[in-house]
């Protein structure tokens, strides 16, 4: 039964506030009082009604509706929301019962309500905690929104929240998606959380995703440069290769092709009853991991043979029949595909998950901060080896208890792949660090040389550096040239004091970021001047290195002229140093 209340248009003053005061004629609203959308949509005769719940029984879902059969906004039947209320999700028949019920087709029909153009007549506020058995889509939305939601995913699917074309639009506010019921990766029937596509310029709100085999948060295709995602955080994500958390595979032969160092790879047939992961994985951003635990990207799948092809080159030791690891999913993935140029991240925190952060594209996403925790890869950075990476600014970063790497640097290739920096850090450990390079079939573990990792990071207020060693006196000068500066920038010395040395040596951390890399010195005379010097310099090596195949040191006699010397380190511990003698023209 429908309840009608007569409310004076004007308050009156009375002693019994709490009783009904008749209307005076031709001076009231007669406003109906509704409990449930059900008797709203059978309601006759009112011009306005307060509805006091969607359900009966609820006080959510409620408002001031006005009979208005025609036009746009929030409608049941033939009555309209009043404009300037606020809309949820409640308002289109979704379960206040919470996770466990299926709300999906309510919730689908709030995101279309979100799109429409009346909509910005309202305040926008997503709150609730939900269930969906359908992928939610999120289209065409470029306006305001607030959120306060959970969503529970309740049967399998490729994509729990998908934001499509939602260019400039503003969330704000915090979505947490579960994926999956169960925290065990063999029992997740969900892949990823929030897959966004074509949204440029959005600002899109905080994300909490748990319990999925895929992804938290990426990027599909479309246009969603200078997007900026808050902060995310991911738990229970993907394929780590920790117990419980692992997808194990079974390699059975491999076969090679090498056509040049970044043109090389290993197909690896697999066993019948080893599972490949879905493509809506994005298996093309995933690892296989030999016996011995060295990382491999999966570069591409064939199903029909059950097979793996990976990069670089699988050497001969590692090529063993027997169980191996894949790590996919995880929190972040940063897709080049989906044009993420000039794009935002907040803080990216990833605990259990596979991979915790990957970036791509000629110009990526920045990042406000990365924290890993148990994951199995932390930071990946670029796709392919023949592909650029821009770099990307990272104001923080941490990484611990990580099974297989820190950082993995995928990109090979030095033209548009200007480096990336970190801001903040504590802990950095360059032994978990790793670059895709090319590998021979001899190759052996430990093997540092040509390991490109375009990163620096501050160090004692400075940018990182493999520091210079030079100890200079009253009396003597010893100037230290390592085999591998980063800068690249030739060294001049002068060697004034009584004694002065020039030390070579190597430096095991700046190898595995630049390789090996020749050595420029000019030596001048007294006081920087382009002039002779006259006293004879001594060139000296490590314990176990030699110069010119002769145990050092070198002597490189006093000249009328300055000289520049060269030095170049060997494979087999032997430095090669010339001189070039310049005379004043």
């Amino acid at each position: 039964m429908q309840n009608l209340v007569d409310i004076p248009a004007t308050l009156q003053a009375t002693t019994e506030l709490t009783q009904r005061t008749p209307a005076k004629q031709g001076n009231s609203s007669g406003i109906a009082v509704v409990d449930s959308a059900a008797q709203l949509e059978q309601l006759n005769g009112p011009k306005m009604a307060m509805l006091l719940g969607y359900r009966e029984g609820s006080t959510k879902g409620g408002g001031t509706f006005i009979y208005q059969p025609e036009g746009a906004g929030l409608r049941i039947g033939e009555w309209l929301l009043q404009p300037g209320q606020t809309v949820t999700p409640y308002h289109f028949g979704a379960l206040e019962s919470g996770l466990d019920d299926d709300s999906g087709e309510a919730l689908q029909r709030f995101f279309d309500f979100c799109a429409a153009p009346s909509a910005r007549d309202y305040q926008i506020h997503g709150s609730g905690s939900f269930g969906t058995s359908i992928p939610l889509i999120a289209a065409n939305m470029g306006y305001v929104y607030g959120f306060d939601m959970s969503i529970q995913g309740l049967a399998p699917m490729d994509d729990v929240l998908t934001i499509k074309t939602c260019r400039g639009s503003i969330w704000v506010g915090k979505l947490n998606i579960k994926v999956s019921h169960d925290q065990w990766l063999s029992k997740r029937v969900g892949v990823n959380g929030v897959r966004i596509e074509d949204s440029r310029g959005a600002k899109l709100c905080n994300f909490h995703v748990s319990r999925g085999s895929g992804w938290g948060v990426y990027f599909g295709a479309g246009n969603n440069n200078m997007c900026t995602v808050g902060d995310v955080s991911a738990t229970d994500m993907g394929a780590t290769g920790k117990t419980s958390r692992s997808h194990i595979v079974r390699s059975m032969s491999f076969s090679d092709k090498d056509k040049n160092t970044i043109h090389q790879y290993t197909d690896i047939m697999l066993s019948p009853e080893s599972v490949i992961p879905s493509d809506a994985h994005l298996i093309r951003f995933a690892f296989w991991v030999s016996a011995i635990g060295e990382v491999y990207k999966i570069r591409e799948v064939d199903r029909e043979t059950n097979a793996i092809r990976v990069y670089p080159r699988v050497p001969d030791a590692e090529k063993a029949v027997g169980d191996n690891h894949l790590v996919f999913g995880g929190a972040v993935c940063c897709y080049s595909g989906g044009h993420t140029a000039k794009a935002k991240l907040g803080h990216v925190s990833a605990m259990r998950s596979g991979i915790g952060l990957w970036l791509t594209g000629q110009s990526s996403a920045n990042v406000e901060g990365y924290t890993g925790q148990f994951c199995g890869v932390d930071m990946v950075l670029g796709s392919n080896p023949e592909n650029s990476f821009g770099g990307s600014f990272i104001g923080s970063v941490y990484f611990e208890a990580s099974e297989f790497a820190d950082l993995i640097h995928a990109n090979q290739t030095r033209s548009f792949s200007n480096g990336t920096i970190f801001g903040s850090s504590a802990g950095l450990d360059t032994r978990g660090w790793r670059s895709l390079s090319p590998k021979g079939s001899d190759w052996t573990p430990g093997n540092t040389e040509k390991q490109y990792l375009p990163i620096s990071f501050m160090d004692g207020g400075y940018l990182w550096g493999q520091g210079s060693g030079d100890e200079l006196s009253r009396d003597s000068g010893r100037y230290t040239v390592t085999a591998s500066s980063r800068s690249g920038v030739t060294t001049a010395i002068q060697p004034t004091r009584h004694t002065t040395e020039l030390h070579l040596r190597t430096s095991d951390d700046a190898e595995k970021f630049v390789g090996i890399l020749p050595i420029t010195v000019h030596l001048y005379g007294r006081q920087g001047l382009n002039r002779s010097y006259h006293r004879s310099m001594p060139v000296t090596c490590e314990e176990g290195y030699t110069i010119n195949g002769e145990p050092g040191p070198l002597h490189v006699p006093n000249y009328d002229a300055p000289i520049t010397l060269h030095a170049l380190l060997e494979r087999g511990k032997n430095w090669i140093v010339t001189f070039t003698e310049h005379q004043t023209l």
